[in-house]
């Protein structure tokens, strides 16, 4: 799965006539920008977009144009066209046409198809929609979280019918939370070969072995009326994880006790039950045949079910202090939960949405997270991977052709651009004053506003003998600070007037007014000839 082009006309929030075009031959596509810039509007346009194709019968949710392909080579290329204008129904609004790739690398000419025929059949596939959309937004919105409700609740309803099976795959759309961070960990400990999320865990966290789980399973509402059944008449997925763990674990304990049911802390006496894993041997006796991926499945699945109230897993360091899970920082958990659904879904045709999924992160994990990214996805064909974030260090490793910067002009259009350079090498001031995030400096105000001081006597061509003194004040108290050296000479002198002159920074566009500066010192260089 790549998205190549994205197009949002109008009537989506703050975002006006906002063309993206994405490079479909990378992994990793980052979206940065100030606050305000429609960001976060761009996940949640293509989350709204996707919804309605996959649920087939919702009305487009604003205008745009979208071109993506799918398949490990590009095998199938779709484009959509959709907007309320186009008529009453959400057949009449969507124009989609799909081209094949023929043997000799080119597309056939496009044909249109039918929204009917996007939609995803009763076994939950479609041969024209990614296989999976996954989203991940790190703040405490639910914003993001409400648009995937309906596959929740159809979920769910199939989990009471017992409709769902092991072996499939993992709903389609899915939004990942903090909570699936555990079920993660415990996932990744049933590798028997170590394989990547095990190496991270012990390279990364520091985690030598699993210790401990306690699980504590609620009575749920849809079980009130059965008082016979230990786990309150659970069938189906959830019932085969529960009759797993059961054999192998201390208890069961039951109690009952007050459960809030409001904000004010307010609640009803339920009841739950009490499990516990005592070793490792327990947890690979309990996911025994299974491999990682169904065994997160089932845990999500009994969480769907109502029937989780808390997991508590405890974990043994490389020194052999034994931790709990919740003492780990929000940052390693944050990593633990996208990493995790990366592993689980590698081989698939997915499209992953991250919103600030490092806003938790120290600046060493930062700028390691593309590289984490490709270590959990090998083969970079298979899906695509749309990132917001504010971290300069997580661009740090990036192409610029990976990059879009999001912003808006004085006429109120969203605009997405590659910067003019790539962020490799700049290191962290350079990325920040760069276009990418256009700041004018790094430093804090006070002595930015004594370099700005004297930058504007060292551009004049005549000091006065009180400029003089001035100056000379300037460059002492920035001495005491550190900045002393910053080119004191005449030629450096030279350069500010001469780019003075030939700029008039205030009326040029920041972006254009760097590429101007950078020219005007090639230029000074080449005349001076230190350049060629």
């Amino acid at each position: 799965m790549k998205v190549d082009f994205l197009k949002i006309r109008d009537g989506f929030k703050n975002i006006h006539n906002l063309e993206i075009n994405f490079d479909d031959k990378e992994l990793l596509t980052v979206l940065i920008g100030r606050n305000g810039s429609g960001k976060s509007n761009v996940i949640e346009a293509l989350v709204r977009i996707f919804r309605a194709l996959d649920l087939g019968d919702e009305e487009t949710p604003f205008s745009y144009e979208l071109i993506y392909s799918l398949g490990a080579n590009n095998e199938k290329r779709i484009e959509i066209d959709a907007s309320p204008d186009y008529g009453v129904t959400p057949h009449q609004q969507h124009k989609i046409k799909v081209a094949i790739k023929q043997e000799d690398n080119t597309y056939s000419k496009f044909e249109p198809v039918a929204l009917s025929k996007i939609k995803r059949n009763k076994n939950g596939a479609s041969e024209y929609l990614p296989q999976h959309l996954f989203a991940y937004y790190s703040g405490p919105s639910d914003r993001l979280e409400d648009l995937f409700r309906p596959h929740r609740t159809k979920f769910y309803n199939q989990l009471l019918q017992n409709e769902v099976k092991i072996e499939d795959e993992v709903r389609p759309l899915f939004y990942a939370k903090p909570f699936h961070s555990q079920f993660v960990l415990l996932a990744f400990f049933l590798n028997q070969q170590h394989g990547v999320g095990r190496e991270f865990l012990a390279e990364q966290l520091g985690i030598k072995d699993f210790h401990s789980v306690h699980f504590v399973f609620r009575r749920p509402e849809w079980g009130k009326k059965n008082k016979k059944d230990i786990f309150w008449g659970a069938r189906g997925v959830v019932r085969e994880f529960l009759d797993r763990l059961l054999p192998y674990s201390y208890g069961p304990v039951k109690s009952t006790r007050e459960e809030a049911t409001s904000l004010t802390g307010k609640g009803v006496d339920n009841e739950f039950v009490h499990l516990f894993l005592p070793d490792i041997y327990g947890l690979k006796k309990v996911a025994k045949g299974l491999k990682p991926k169904d065994f997160f499945k089932m845990l999500e699945s009994t969480l769907l079910s109502e029937l989780i109230d808390s997991v508590n897993i405890k974990v043994k360091l490389h020194n052999d202090e034994i931790v709990s899970f919740s003492e780990l920082s929000e940052g390693e958990q944050q990593l633990l939960t996208v990493l995790g659904l990366l592993e689980f879904t590698v081989e698939d045709d997915s499209l992953f949405l991250l919103d600030e999924p490092d806003t938790h992160l120290n600046p060493a994990w930062a700028a390691k997270y593309h590289t984490f990214l490709k270590r959990f996805i090998p083969n970079q064909k298979f899906c695509h991977i749309l990132m917001v974030t504010h971290h300069p260090l997580a661009i740090a490793e990036l192409d610029k052709q990976q990059i879009q910067v999001i912003r808006n002009n004085s006429d109120g259009q969203s605009i997405a651009e590659v910067p003019v350079e790539s962020p490799i090498g700049m290191g962290v001031n350079g990325i920040l004053t760069s276009d990418m995030f256009g700041m004018a400096t790094t430093l804090d105000r006070h002595t930015s506003g004594v370099i700005e001081q004297r930058r504007t006597l060292l551009e004049k061509e005549f000091l006065t003998e009180n400029e003089t003194k001035e100056l000379r004040k300037l460059n002492g108290s920035l001495e005491r600070l550190g900045y002393g050296y910053t080119h004191p000479d005449e030629d450096y002198r030279q350069f500010l007037i001469a780019r003075k002159r030939a700029m008039q920074i205030a009326s040029i566009p920041e972006t254009k007014a760097i590429e101007n500066r950078v020219r005007l010192l090639e230029a000074i260089l080449k005349d001076q000839g230190l350049i060629d």
